[in-house]
């Protein structure tokens, strides 16, 4: 799955950069000379996530049999081998607000809307050995405020660099089978902060940037709830790594 993924991001950078390169130039050879002239911009962007856990567990967690678990063998002691975090590929959709501070210096605010997908892992031992799956899918508001330190312009093209925080809202997180008493369950709201770098490319009506971020959460997201899943885990971080296409006009 990761080497797949890598695949796809590659085809997905080389693709816009046949695009951009095939853009007709104007003015010299130099799109949108004008374009930081302007004190806001605004845009729009798509982007594809991978959302895992940072897990930090307890030490020599033992699972004694449940009876109210069907997973669990009969008469049987389980020792929890390990916990593991699986990330499945989501996708974002957000707008952005952007102001210039300085010529190389952008604020930006970009507020968005990400739907994501990730599972917990338990590997145990005992008579039989297995791994048990608790998956968990999110749908956040995600607010984030960078500072955007941008290159000098060369030609059509120049990189930068982004860090900030943020703060989002998990709209599923009260939809997780609250009826069952073995679920994980995660805590509505997390603070982050995320760092990254990408490249702007100037085209004749409108600029398109390629950006790359890793996102981690400083908020244990775990609700401590006593139940038969939770019992081995100490806390939960979320770390999500993001890849985004911006448009700006």
């Amino acid at each position: 799955m990761v080497i797949r993924l890598r695949l796809f991001y590659f085809l997905l950078f080389a693709t816009f950069c046949q695009l951009v390169f095939a853009q007709p130039n104007t003015e010299k050879g130099l799109n949108l000379p004008k374009f930081y002239n302007q004190r806001i911009h605004f845009g729009f962007s798509i982007g594809f996530n991978q959302t895992d856990f940072r897990i930090h567990t307890v030490p020599n967690s033992k699972m004694p049999h449940d009876v109210h678990d069907t997973i669990l063998y009969p008469q049987d002691t389980l020792t929890l081998k390990s916990v593991q975090s699986k990330a499945d590929p989501g996708f974002n959709l957000g707008i952005i607000c952007d102001l210039r501070i300085h010529k190389y210096v952008r604020l930006r605010f970009l507020p968005s809307i990400s739907f994501a997908s990730r599972s917990l892992l338990y590997n145990f031992t005992g008579t039989k050995t297995f791994t048990k799956v608790k998956k968990s899918e999110s749908s956040f508001i995600f607010l984030p405020l960078n500072v955007k330190l941008q290159s000098k312009r060369l030609q059509n093209f120049s990189a930068y660099v982004v860090g900030g925080g943020a703060f989002s809202i998990d709209l599923a997180s009260g939809k997780k089978d609250a009826a069952n008493d073995a679920v994980v369950r995660l805590q509505s709201t997390d603070w982050y902060y995320e760092g990254g770098a990408g490249v702007d490319f100037y085209l004749p009506y409108f600029k398109l940037a390629l950006e790359m971020k890793v996102i981690t959460g400083m908020k244990n997201i775990l609700i401590k709830d006593n139940t038969f899943f939770t019992t081995p885990i100490n806390k939960l971080n979320s770390h999500i790594f993001l890849v985004s296409i911006t448009f700006e006009g």
